[in-house]
C-alpha cells in the first residue's frame, strides 16, 4: 500500500528548492561581480568584502609610477593607478597589462583630472577606498639611516638574511576545529627566525590563540588595518619589549617563528611544520572586527613586493633578543599629535633650563648654589686646563632648533675645528686615571657633553664621534630610558635613547655613560632634586639616595657597570646635596655653571665641573 505524501510536505520541498536556486543564483552573479559590496557612506553600509587580486606585477608597476613621481609636477598616486586598473578589469587583474598602467600615467600627465579619467567608471571610488585601506601605509616619507626619502616604508616580516619559501595559500581549507578556510598567508622558515613589523602601529593583542598559537596583533595608526602574527615560538615567542597597549616602528622585531597552536593548552607545539602565519584584516567598521564577518586580504602579491624592504637586525653579545640595526622614522597622524605634545613639554623643560644656565649668576632664591670649586682652590696654577663643553640635541630641521637643539653640522664643525687645533676628547674615566696617577692627561683636553639623552645624540652625535675617533660623555635621565624602551620610538625630534643604544655605544669606546638622575628631572621646577616645604630633613635625603641608587643599579642591569659622575639636573645642587652625592660614592659631579676647569692630582678638582653652553649664539673659539 503505497503512502500519501502531505501537501504541506510537497510544499516545503518545493520552497527549499526555490531557495536553493535563488541561492546558487545570488552565487553565480556574485562571482561575476568584481567584489561583493555597499559602498555608501552610511556605517551600516560600509564596504563587506575585498577581493584583493592585485599582481605583484600592477604593485610593482604602480609603485615605481607613484616613487617617481613624486617630485614632478603631477604626482601619480599609486592607490589611483590600481584603483583605475581594478575598474577597467572588474577586479580582475589576470587581465593586467602594464601598458594601461602606462596609459593612465600619460593621462595624468598631460593634465588630465582623476575625476575626468574615472568619470565613465562606476566602481572606481570603491576602488579607490577599498585599495586604499590595504596599501595606506606602505608607501610614504620616512627616514633611514639618517637618510630622508620616499617609498616604500612597510618592511617585509622576516628579517634581512633570513630564508623563507611561500606560495599563495589564501583561501585553503582548514580542518582543525572546524571547516574553515585559510585567510592568512604562510611563510615557511627556520623556528627562531626574527619576525619583523610590516607596518607602524599599536599592538593590541599578545598571548595564547587556539588556532594560532601564540600570536600579536598589531593595528596601524589610522586603524584601518590589524596585522596578525601566528604561531610564533615556544617558550620565547616575543621580543622583550612587547606588550599590549604598546607602539611599534616598522622594521622593530617583534617576534620569534615557531609552530605553535592548535590546542587549547598553551605553549605546545601541534603545527607540523615551523612558519609564520601572518594576515591582514581591514576594518570598516569596528564592530565587524571580531564577528564571523571579517575582510581578509590576499597576502601573496604584497609578500613578494615588501621582500624589496627588509630589516636588518642585530643580537648583542650575551642576549637572547634581536633588535633592528638602523634608524627608521615616519610621519603619522599619532606621530604628530606625540610631537605637539612633546614640544610643549620640551618648551617648558628648557624654559628651566634658562633660568638656570643662562641667569647672571646662575642662582635663585629656591637655591643655593655652592661656591666652592675646584677651580678656586690653590692647585689651579699647576692644573691641565680642561674645557668642557656641554651640549643637549642635535636635529636637522630648523624649526626645531633652538639654543638647546642645534644643528648637526655645528657639531661636526666643532670636531673639525677640535682636530685642526690638535685638542684630545677625554671622559670622566680619563680624569679619574689622571687624578690616581694612573694615566697621564693629552697636552689639550677636552671634553664634550650631551645631556638628557635624547636618541638624535645617537643618530647624529655618535656616528660623527666613531667617525672622528672621538669621544664624548651622555648623560641620559633614567625614567625617560625606561619609557623609550618599551615604546620605542625614534623621533629625531623628541626621543630618548634606549638602553640597548646606550649599550651599543658605551661599548664602542665612543661613548661613556654617566648619571643625570633617574627621575629628577621634570617640567614642574626647579625643585626635584631640592627639598620639598613638605619633606623632612631624612625623607630628602632618602629619596634622592632611592633616586641616584635607581639609576645606578638600571646602568648595572643593561650596561653591565656603574656610573662614576653625577650630572646634576638644571645644575641644581646646594651643598647638602653635594655631600649626599659624594657619600653615594660618585667620584665627580657636573654643574652648569661656566669656566674653564684646572685637573689636579687632588680628587676635590673633580667635583662642581664647570662646562659651557654650546649654543648656536656663540664660536667654539671662544669657549676653548
Amino acid at each position: 500500500m503505497r503512502r500519501k505524501i502531505p501537501l504541506r510536505f510537497i510544499s516545503r520541498i518545493f520552497w527549499t528548492i526555490f531557495f536553493l536556486l535563488l541561492s546558487a543564483a545570488a552565487l553565480i552573479i556574485t562571482d561575476l561581480l568584481p567584489v561583493s559590496m555597499d559602498v555608501s557612506s552610511d556605517q551600516s553600509d560600509t564596504i563587506k568584502w575585498v577581493d584583493f587580486d592585485v599582481t605583484y606585477e600592477a604593485l610593482k608597476k604602480a609603485m615605481t609610477l607613484d616613487i617617481e613621481s613624486y617630485s614632478s609636477d603631477t604626482h601619480i598616486s599609486w592607490i589611483d593607478t590600481l584603483a583605475y586598473l581594478g575598474s577597467r578589469y572588474g577586479g580582475n587583474f589576470s587581465l593586467y597589462q602594464e601598458k594601461h598602467a602606462d596609459d593612465f600615467a600619460a593621462r595624468c600627465r598631460d593634465g588630465e583630472t582623476i575625476s575626468e579619467i574615472t568619470k565613465d567608471m562606476k566602481l572606481f571610488s570603491y576602488y579607490q577606498e577599498a585599495y586604499g585601506a590595504v596599501l595606506g601605509g606602505f608607501l610614504g616619507e620616512f627616514t633611514e639611516n639618517g637618510k630622508k626619502q620616499y617609498g616604500l616604508k612597510a618592511f617585509s616580516p622576516v628579517a634581512s638574511g633570513y630564508y623563507y619559501t611561500h606560495y599563495d595559500d589564501f583561501g585553503a581549507g582548514r580542518s582543525y576545529g572546524y571547516q574553515r578556510h585559510h585567510f592568512g598567508h604562510d611563510l615557511m622558515l627556520s623556528t627562531g627566525t626574527p619576525i619583523i613589523a610590516v607596518e607602524s602601529g599599536i599592538v593590541e593583542a599578545t598571548g595564547w590563540n587556539q588556532y594560532g598559537g601564540w600570536r600579536i596583533g598589531i593595528r596601524s595608526y589610522d586603524g584601518l588595518r590589524y596585522y596578525y602574527y601566528a604561531h610564533l615560538r615556544k617558550d620565547h615567542p616575543y621580543n622583550d619589549r612587547i606588550y599590549e597597549g604598546m607602539t611599534v616602528t616598522a622594521g622593530d622585531v617583534i617576534g620569534y617563528s615557531g609552530q605553535t597552536g592548535y590546542s587549547r593548552k598553551e605553549n605546545v607545539n601541534n603545527i607540523d611544520t615551523p612558519h609564520l602565519h601572518y594576515g591582514m584584516q581591514l576594518i570598516f567598521d569596528e564592530t565587524e572586527k571580531d564577528s564571523p564577518n571579517q575582510i581578509w586580504i590576499d597576502m601573496y602579491a604584497i609578500t613578494k613586493l615588501l621582500s624589496q624592504h627588509q630589516s636588518e637586525v642585530y643580537q648583542p653579545d650575551g642576549s637572547k633578543e634581536y633588535y633592528r640595526s638602523g634608524f627608521f622614522s615616519e610621519r603619522s597622524y599619532y606621530q604628530d599629535e606625540l610631537l605637539k605634545e612633546e614640544t610643549e613639554r620640551l618648551q617648558k623643560y628648557y624654559e628651566l633650563h634658562d633660568r638656570i644656565i643662562l641667569s647672571d649668576p646662575p642662582v635663585s632664591n629656591d637655591l643655593e648654589l655652592s661656591n666652592a670649586s675646584a677651580s678656586d682652590d690653590d692647585l689651579t696654577s699647576e692644573g691641565v686646563q680642561l674645557p668642557i663643553l656641554m651640549y643637549h640635541a642635535l636635529v636637522s630641521e630648523s624649526k626645531y632648533q633652538n639654543t638647546y637643539f642645534i644643528d648637526p653640522d655645528i657639531f661636526a664643525s666643532d670636531l673639525q675645528y677640535l682636530k685642526e687645533n690638535g685638542y684630545t676628547t677625554v671622559t670622566v674615566s680619563d680624569l679619574i686615571a689622571y687624578v690616581n696617577n694612573e694615566a697621564p692627561l693629552p697636552e689639550k683636553p677636552v671634553m664634550l657633553t650631551f645631556d638628557d639623552g635624547y636618541y638624535n645624540n645617537y643618530l647624529y652625535a655618535y656616528p660623527l664621534l666613531k667617525e672622528n675617533g672621538m669621544k664624548a660623555v651622555f648623560s641620559p635621565v633614567g625614567k625617560f630610558t625606561d619609557d623609550y624602551s618599551m615604546i620605542h620610538n625614534t623621533h629625531e625630534y623628541y626621543a630618548y635613547l634606549t638602553w640597548d643604544h646606550l649599550r651599543e655605544m658605551e661599548l664602542s669606546g665612543a661613548v661613556e655613560i654617566q648619571n643625570h638622575s633617574y627621575n629628577l628631572h621634570s617640567n614642574d621646577s626647579i625643585k626635584p632634586i631640592m627639598k620639598r616645604s613638605s619633606e623632612t630633613d631624612e625623607e630628602h635625603v632618602k629619596r634622592l639616595q632611592n633616586d641616584l641608587s635607581h639609576f645606578q643599579s638600571r646602568a648595572e642591569d643593561f650596561l653591565l657597570k656603574t656610573p662614576s659622575a653625577f650630572v646634576y639636573p638644571y645644575g641644581a645642587y646646594n651643598q647638602e646635596i653635594e655631600t649626599l652625592v659624594r657619600e653615594l660614592g660618585f667620584q665627580a659631579t657636573f654643574s652648569c655653571r661656566e669656566g674653564m676647569n684646572y685637573i689636579t692630582h687632588n680628587p676635590e678638582c673633580l667635583f662642581q665641573l664647570k662646562r659651557y653652553l654650546r649654543s648656536p649664539q656663540r664660536s667654539i673659539s671662544e669657549m676653548l
